[in-house]
């Protein structure tokens, strides 16, 4: 049996990892509220992916989904922002995955991109 071999990926070196749990946004969101149940804005993943890319912030942060996190807030989804190049401590956040999509961007971006990160309150 061959030994594991550790790999340092670039948001590792440089960034942070945002994990998303698409549970609240697949399951949780669509039972609280019905009407919104494929609502293309709820691919916050997908959505996060192009944005980083778009900006020049993808490899240095990666934005990831992730099973149930054990959190479940009405109404929100559960993000973990791991920097794990800056040695700070993760953080579990949650935002309401409609109104919020701004918000979630800035905030990864601002905790997470190189050069750039402010702890949250």
């Amino acid at each position: 049996m061959s030994e594991p071999i550790e790999v340092i990926p670039a948001w590792k070196r440089g960034g942070g990892l945002a994990l998303v749990c698409e549970k609240c946004l697949n399951v949780r969101f669509a039972q609280d509220y019905p009407e919104h149940a494929g609502d293309e804005r709820l691919k916050l993943r997908e959505w996060l992916k192009e944005r980083l890319r778009h900006d020049g912030h993808w490899g240095a942060i990666r934005a990831t989904g992730t099973t149930c996190l054990d959190v479940c807030a009405k109404g929100r989804v559960t993000i973990v922002l791991e920097p794990a190049a800056r040695g700070g401590a993760p953080s579990c956040l949650v935002f309401d995955p409609l109104e919020d999509r701004e918000l979630i961007y800035d905030t990864i971006v601002r905790m997470l991109a190189p050069g750039e990160r402010v702890d949250v309150p």
